[in-house]
């Protein structure tokens, strides 16, 4: 008996864990705004080595 509720308890927790993240990553997803080809790689073409 003692199995089953830590199961059910863990499974709630889970459920709460796994409903909490989802959630997160559509808000997320839903007020990210498009970036531009130079916003999205700006950082790796600073830290591109140049040959001068």
């Amino acid at each position: 008996m003692r199995k089953l509720v830590f199961g059910a308890a863990l499974l709630a927790v889970a459920f709460v864990g796994c409903s909490a993240f989802i959630s997160a990553s559509l808000s997320a997803a839903r007020d990210a705004k498009a970036a531009t080809f130079s916003e999205r790689f700006a950082p790796a073409l600073k830290s591109a080595p140049t040959s001068g």
